[in-house]
């Protein structure tokens, strides 16, 4: 069958070596003159957009006030990540390029849906040598919420290669992203992390649960929807 599988980048597929952080940190100070010392693990699972406004809305700024500048801050936030965080080393997580090998060799199309600034998820999978597996996707740009993220990815897919949304599946470690998902309506595996076990993905919802990318057959035979 056609499908389409969108994965989450960071966490899901890769990692930074060393905390990054302060990256956000940056931007935050160049566009909105507030210095912040941000937990990122606190905001795990929201988009670019919606971490700085938890962020500037507990240092007391208005939302008009951040909302106004949202736009200039995704823009800043690659400039940040090249300066703080390029030369950190960013590692493929176990049984990722395998998986995605062999999905491109079945034909499946293999996108992006991440809240992140666009060309912060691109150089994060240059680092990783991940860049050129990906044909498609939707960035933090879109949208504030996640599941209007995944909904633009998906009409991508659509207007793409005229894949129905019920062949297009959503991979990711985070509880939030998983619910979001749901809210999109698309087939959904958690792969568990350090932060999401198992059973925190299934009781947020997701279709199918593993350990982690390297139960391949499993992970495809979900994207396939093979029984």
């Amino acid at each position: 069958m056609e499908a389409f599988a969108l994965f989450e980048p960071y966490r899901t597929i890769s990692k930074n070596v060393k905390d990054i952080s302060g990256y956000v940190a940056e931007s935050i100070m160049n566009i909105y003159g507030v210095i912040v010392t941000p937990d990122l693990g606190k905001y795990y699972g929201l988009t670019a957009k919606q971490v700085v406004k938890e962020v500037l809305l507990e240092y007391g700024l208005p939302e008009a006030e951040i909302d106004a500048r949202l736009d200039r801050y995704m823009e800043d936030l690659a400039y940040s990540y090249y300066n703080v965080a390029w030369s950190d080393t960013v590692l493929v997580n176990d049984g990722a390029m395998e998986l995605i090998d062999e999905l491109i060799s079945r034909g499946v199309k293999i996108g992006i849906a991440t809240g992140d600034a666009e060309r912060v998820a691109k150089m994060r999978l240059e680092k990783a040598g991940l860049k050129d597996k990906f044909e498609f996707g939707s960035f933090g740009e879109a949208d504030l919420n996640f599941d209007m993220i995944i909904q633009k990815a998906k009409r991508s897919a659509a207007e793409r290669y005229n894949i129905l949304d019920e062949n297009g599946t959503f991979l990711t470690n985070s509880v939030k992203e998983i619910q979001a998902a749901k809210k999109a309506s698309i087939y959904t595996i958690g792969v568990a992390n350090d932060i999401c076990s198992e059973s925190d993905l299934a009781e947020a919802g997701a279709d199918l649960v593993v350990k982690s990318l390297k139960e391949k057959s499993k992970i495809i035979g979900g994207i396939l929807r093979i029984e």
